[in-house]
């Protein structure tokens, strides 16, 4: 049934633990995979992008997805290869998704694999280019269906600090950018908003409950 498929993908989706991705690499050459599970290319993409969040998937991987999966994979190749924690796959990505020329599915593809918790520390410089380079880029755009997409993707979402939103409040204040721009860097903030809030929470908590001895 449903849940039965729904199971394999979560856990390709969450593999963190010690041995597990090597179990996501046994089940890309079909060793280890659950009685009666085949390795769709759905499947096979969730497995990819969370080996490529951690280094661990190979050009030859990315390759091997995009010719099994004419549809979707080399839009998935795209997302995996930038979800890789190497600044030059980074740097790649942020050039073609604000490209102009690159085609929008592939272009929203490169900008979905960009913010990756954990990599925070090689992604602290695209705070700012968010701001100089992607915001200015986007608003010339004339599909702003597009421009809103890419927007919301290339927004510094991981960065939860507070210094994310005041670099971001001065934008919704900056009379150069449209109304439709400013909408989505205040969505985007409010989001932000509430994960600080949320991960602050527990430490309030603990802060405040009397010590038990």
């Amino acid at each position: 049934g449903r849940r039965r498929r729904d199971m394999p993908a979560g856990f390709a989706a969450a593999a963190q633990g010690a041995g597990q991705p090597g179990v996501l690499r046994g089940w890309l050459a079909c060793a280890g995979l659950p009685d009666g599970l085949v390795l769709s290319t759905g499947l096979r993409s969730r497995v990819l992008f969370t080996l490529s969040a951690r280094g661990l998937a190979s050009d030859a991987d990315l390759d091997t997805l995009a010719r099994l999966d004419p549809v979707q994979g080399a839009q998935h190749r795209a997302t995996c290869r930038t979800m890789r924690p190497d600044p030059a796959d980074k740097e790649a990505a942020w050039t073609l998704a604000l490209a102009g020329d690159t085609d929008w599915g592939t272009a929203l593809a490169y900008a979905r694999g960009l913010w990756v918790p954990g990599q925070e520390e090689i992604m602290t410089g695209y705070l700012d280019r968010y701001l100089t380079e992607a915001l200015p880029a986007l608003d010339g755009l004339p599909d702003r269906r597009i421009m809103r997409g890419l927007a919301r993707l290339l927004y510094p979402v991981t960065l939860i600090a507070p210094e994310t939103l005041q670099a971001t409040a001065a934008v919704q204040r900056d009379s150069r950018l449209s109304g439709a721009l400013q909408a989505i860097v205040l969505e985007q903030d409010a989001i932000l908003r509430a994960a600080l809030a949320a991960r602050s929470a527990p430490r309030l908590q603990s802060l405040q409950s009397p010590h038990v001895r």
